[in-house]
This record gives structure tokens, sequence and C-alpha cells, in this order.
């Protein structure tokens, strides 16, 4: 799947607050959130479309409403 702005601007929020966060790696994350690495990789560099429960799991994960994660999109 093709990379779209809103997917890109997306995961890059993920990527921020997984970092923010104290995740260095996609791998640590990946395991905490209960997804696969190559997932979470997809998903912070938009070629993931996420389902609404895994929006919801990234959130919990991160501590911050689901809206957050939205924040970036136009």
């Amino acid at each position: 799947m093709e990379p779209t702005d809103d997917r890109r601007a997306f995961g890059d929020r993920v990527r921020e607050l997984r970092r923010e966060k104290g995740f260095s790696s996609q791998e640590a994350f990946a395991h905490h959130v209960g997804l696969d690495r190559t997932y979470v990789s997809g998903i912070e560099t938009g070629r993931r479309n996420p389902t609404f429960d895994i929006i919801m799991k990234l959130a919990h994960a991160l501590e911050v409403r689901p809206a957050e994660l939205l924040d970036t999109l136009d």
C-alpha cells in the first residue's frame, strides 16, 4: 500500500510519542503493545492503515487519548 500524507503524519506522531515514552526501539514498543515489530514499522512509515482497534491499542500503550494520535492530520 502506497503511503498517503495522512498515514505518514499519523506514523510520525506515533513515532514521536513512542520515543517520548522512552521506547527507543520499535521492537520494544511492539512487544509492549502486543503487535509485530514489522507492523509497527509499517504504521510509522505510513505503509499500514491501522484499524480503530489498533489505534486504541496504540493510544493505550502510549497513555494518550486516541485524538492525540490524530492531532497532526488535516
